[in-house]
């Protein structure tokens, strides 16, 4: 076998294959080149191929000279976990994402479009066969005309009817513009799945980086109690003292004031655990009122991985959705351009019909009352004042924008993971030395409650201690809030929260039925 190419002009390939050895192929050699030669010419320019991906070490390197021996014990070149959530072992979270799954309304609209986009793919296609229907006609006819009637011809009325079959003109895509709109409606379909996908990973992001915050501030809630009740324990001891006469009333103010300060804060923290509350009820498409009683109960924030698989930099333009929705994009515009120009050249079309006539019924059943037409037309466009030039113009402009989105989506992407990857490790280092500060901030007061109780410091050096401690408490739960918000940030980054693969998630199976079914 030998391959062999052609062009005519700069913009129509062709592309056919000879066969040596067939001497029964003689004969009909030259109509089966012809045919194969027409059917394989498609017209304008192919997409461009996928940018570079980024450099090995270029994600893990992202988080900086002074943390990079952190970052290499925090991330790998292992394949990520699609489902990455379940990483953080919080059965109350994975619920969640059932729900919001099944129940987020712009995840059931990005999946409406997806139905939409492949019933377009079989609408499109169906330019490539022609249209055959049947029918049938009546018509009673009066013949108006003096001139017949005095010369002794019949001018009653008279009935006619007719049935047959017809094809309306069909368009022989000899150029491959009708291929071409099939391609670029088959990218747009792809376009509109990895839409969908790309709005999974955001809700599932969502709905993660809720969920820890209100764990956040339930536990943030949780220090503030503790150190109220701390408070009020020392308060006590103020008062007796105070009653006893051993100390004076500035005292007395002095740990009254904290603890007022303390308690005004609780209600700042309610509201922003009712707010986190509300944002999951919207993502999860539930009521309020059910998204409360479920998570009313104070629980820890889930805890992250030490290590969290980043996989090879190539495979990041594969797994984020936004990017592969780009690259679809551009290979749609880039079709385009070639059913653009395909208006440039020769239409060839083909029409016919077969009926049969007659002016009783009965005749309707002799074939001798037939009748047929058929044939092809030629069509070659010589003047539209500019209309197909100014099309292609068009559909080159958009290819060239789609080209620069793909790359900023690659470009973007990148950036998305280094700056994760970043977070993460300097979250990490963060919740240690915040722990750290806890551990000397507690062993700190509790040094100063003996003094206290003991009558060699004062209340002030108590209350300066619960403040500290008060801090390093809130820091450590801030820590432990960011360490998995960053998490969870980094699982976004790596285009997380869909799998091809994964028969577990329902929209994906979802989507992959709704494929089949639209397919023609």
């Amino acid at each position: 076998m030998r391959q062999s190419t052609t062009s005519i002009g700069s913009s129509i390939h062709c592309r056919w294959t000879v066969r040596q050895g067939w001497t029964a192929s003689l004969l009909a050699g030259p109509a089966v080149a012809i045919c194969a030669l027409l059917a394989s010419c498609h017209s304008g320019p192919d997409a461009p191929p996928p940018s570079d991906p980024p450099t090995d070490d270029a994600l893990i390197s992202s988080a900086g000279s002074s943390a990079s021996s952190s970052a290499s014990s925090s991330v790998s070149t292992a394949a990520p976990v699609a489902r990455w959530w379940e990483q953080l072992d919080d059965t109350t979270l994975n619920m969640l994402m059932v729900r919001a799954e099944a129940n987020n309304q712009t995840l059931a609209a990005s999946l409406a479009n997806v139905r939409v986009a492949y019933a377009a793919v079989g609408a499109t296609e169906s330019q490539l066969w022609p249209s055959v229907g049947v029918g049938a006609q009546y018509t009673r006819t009066l013949t108006n005309i003096a001139q017949l009637a005095s010369t002794g011809v019949n001018v009653e009325p008279y009935n006619t009817y007719a049935y047959g079959v017809g094809m309306s003109s069909w368009e022989i895509d000899l150029w491959g513009g009708i291929g071409r709109q099939v391609e670029a409606a088959q990218a747009t379909a792809q376009q509109q799945l990895d839409s969908m996908r790309d709005v999974l990973v955001s809700v599932r992001g969502q709905v993660g980086s809720s969920y820890v915050q209100l764990r956040m501030l339930q536990g943030q809630r949780g220090v503030l109690v503790d150190n109220a009740a701390a408070l009020v324990r020392a308060l006590q001891t103020v008062q007796a003292r105070y009653s006893a006469g051993t100390t004076t009333g500035l005292d007395l103010a002095r740990s009254q004031s904290q603890l007022d300060g303390i308690e005004a804060q609780i209600p700042q923290i309610d509201a922003g655990i009712f707010g986190s509350m509300s944002t999951l009820a919207v993502l999860c498409g539930v009521n309020p009122s059910e998204m409360q009683g479920l998570l009313a109960a104070a629980a820890p924030i889930p805890t992250s991985p030490e290590v969290v698989g980043v996989g090879l930099p190539a495979d990041l333009l594969e797994r984020r959705p936004d990017v592969r929705k780009a690259k679809q994009q551009l290979i749609a515009a880039t079709a385009l351009i070639g059913a653009a120009e395909a208006q440039r050249l020769p239409n060839l079309s083909i029409s016919g019909n077969f009926y049969i006539a007659s002016n009783d019924v009965s005749g309707l059943s002799l074939i001798a009352n037939k009748a047929y037409s058929i044939g092809p037309s030629l069509y070659l466009p010589i003047f539209d004042g500019g209309r197909i030039d100014s099309t292609i113009l068009q559909q080159k402009a958009q290819a060239e924008a789609a080209f620069a989105t793909y790359r900023g989506a690659v470009i973007s992407a990148v950036g998305d993971l280094s700056a994760s990857v970043s977070d993460f490790v300097q979250a990490r280092e963060t919740l240690a030395r915040s722990s750290a500060a806890q551990t000397s901030a507690t062993n700190a007061l509790t040094l100063a409650e003996q003094q206290f109780n003991a009558g060699t410091t004062d209340i002030t050096t108590l209350l300066d201690m619960q403040r500290a401690k008060l801090d390093a408490d809130n820091s450590v739960v801030e820590a432990r809030g960011g360490l998995t918000q960053g998490y969870v940030s980094l699982g976004r980054a790596l285009g997380g929260g869909w799998s091809e693969g994964d028969q577990k998630n329902g929209v994906a199976q979802t989507a992959s039925a709704a494929q089949q079914e639209t397919k023609p």
